[in-house]
């Protein structure tokens, strides 16, 4: 032999050694897939024999393959054969009683059909063998749907229980959901970038805003990103299960066992109304539209065009010939109406407006008064902001709001833990100078405007209670009862 076929023969012996011989079932291997033939994934374990996997396990709901050359993938060893090793990734619902016992010891996951209602949870045929799921493990945490939607329904189980020679058999599928979900979260990690649009499923609705599932893990939408209009409802924009087109804004992977934390809007993944008055002629000076009252003030009507998208219809241009002292005298809010612009003021992204056909001419919006421009951008009652501290005394936290005036989160509504001077300091260590809070307005009492924290209130309206809650004057706010009547969420 050559001198080069001596040392391909080392290598080819070196690399045989370094081979694994053995596999035993039931053993979960990974490997990276070789080959994608016409029935059968061809995977390498780093064996003599590569690893054997039906084409069909590997199928989604809509008979696409979820895998492709190159990818690692998981699976139990169910035998050894002539042809490779026979791999699956979960144990089908034909297969011998005998095998649940092999799949509980293994881990491995099994097909279940879900045939019946029972007390506490639901039947699941495994085989020839009854099993049990309870309620709490049929689905991923937090997800609601009625009982009748899952029998009749196959689905992949984890064994939790098994004994009395299988005549006791629990099940999990949430445990088979959150592997699943902790996978994708990996790719999401790697994956998602700042200012990526992704599409999510609205998973809950809460009076601060809305969580949205991106596939493995839950973003959270705050009410002021659901959509261009101010004082949103999110029950107004969004449902539970319906599917939506999310920004990313910020996240945090966590770390020290900290939760993950994604930021995320609808609106910005949409088109902002105003880029189609800033770049086109939708709204040139002289266009006519069509609108709705939004709002009246003593100066004007605020006209709704399109979500996102208000302009002012100053008194004097309200289409009637005689001096009114208040648009309420001719308008109603709700009614709808015919406006023309009157003038676009891009600075302030302000639309002057006049209803009908103009009367005066207007070059620029009407000037307002500093009483006057507060009004236009006025907080109410029940509303939740985004803010930023300005400062931190003893007894709460100042915090700016987006229209330019400062609200009290008294100390009693934060989350802060502990008494007197610990308290104290845990309030100053919690709300750092220039940290973004998301805040609702409790009360509004003349230029005074009092806040609390979407999670307090909503622990408060759980809690159901009639406590007094007063400020560091003891002024009284009422009982919680009478709040919730006042503060519309």
């Amino acid at each position: 032999m050559t001198q080069d076929n001596n040392d391909f023969a080392r290598q080819f012996e070196a690399g045989l050694g370094n081979l694994r011989t053995t596999i035993r079932t039931g053993e979960k291997v990974k490997g990276k897939v070789a080959m994608i033939g016409k029935n059968t994934v061809f995977v390498n374990l780093g064996t003599r024999a590569d690893g054997l996997i039906d084409k069909k396990d590997l199928l989604d709901a809509n008979g696409q393959l979820t895998v492709k050359e190159g990818d690692t993938i998981e699976a139990f060893c169910m035998a050894w054969t002539d042809d490779g090793i026979k791999l699956a990734v979960k144990m089908s619902s034909d297969m011998a009683d005998s095998s649940i016992a092999d799949a509980f010891n293994a881990g491995m996951p099994i097909e279940g059909k879900v045939t019946g209602e029972r007390k506490g949870g639901f039947t699941v045929q495994v085989a020839n063998a009854e099993a049990f799921c309870p309620f709490s493990q049929m689905d991923a945490r937090g997800v609601k749907k009625e009982p009748a939607a899952y029998i009749g329904e196959k689905f992949s189980f984890q064994i939790t229980e098994y004994g009395e020679e299988g005549r006791n058999i629990v099940l999990s599928r949430r445990k088979i959901l959150e592997q699943e979900a902790a996978k994708q979260l990996a790719v999401l990690k790697e994956s998602l970038q700042i200012g990526d649009i992704v599409n999510g499923v609205v998973t809950k609705i809460m009076p601060f805003g809305a969580f949205v599932d991106l596939g493995g893990v839950e973003g959270m939408v705050h009410v002021s990103e659901l959509g261009w209009n101010r004082g949103l409802k999110p029950e107004e924009v969004v449902q539970e299960g319906q599917a939506v087109q999310v920004n990313i804004l910020d996240f945090d992977w966590g770390g020290d066992g900290q939760r993950d934390r994604l930021s995320l809007s609808v609106k910005q993944a949409a088109i902002d109304p105003w880029e189609r008055v800033l770049t086109g002629d939708a709204y040139a000076v002289g266009s006519r539209h069509h609108g709705k009252v939004a709002r009246l003030a003593d100066f004007g009507a605020f006209i709704t065009l399109e979500p996102g998208l208000d302009g002012l219809a100053h008194v004097s241009q309200l289409g009637v010939e005689q001096h009114v002292k208040h648009p309420s005298e001719v308008l109603a809010e709700g009614a709808e109406v015919d406006v023309t612009v009157l003038a676009v003021d891009r600075d302030r992204r302000r639309l002057a407006l006049c209803i009908g056909e103009p009367k005066v001419k207007a070059e620029k919006p009407a000037e307002l008064t500093p009483e006057q421009e507060l009004e236009v951008t006025k907080v109410s009652a029940g509303e939740i902001l985004q803010g930023e501290v300005e400062s931190v005394k003893p007894f709460g936290v100042f915090i700016t709001l987006p229209n330019g005036q400062t609200g009290l989160l008294h100390i009693s509504q934060t989350n802060t833990g502990g008494i007197g001077n610990m308290q104290v300091r845990a309030l100053y260590k919690a709300y750092p100078l220039h940290r973004k809070v998301d805040v609702v307005i409790r009360e509004i009492d003349g230029n005074r405007i009092s806040l609390t924290l979407p999670e307090i209130l909503e622990q408060e309206r759980e809690q159901d209670t009639n406590m007094d809650v007063k400020d560091s004057a003891g002024k009284n706010f009422g009982s919680l009862g009478d709040l919730f009547s006042q503060i519309k969420l």
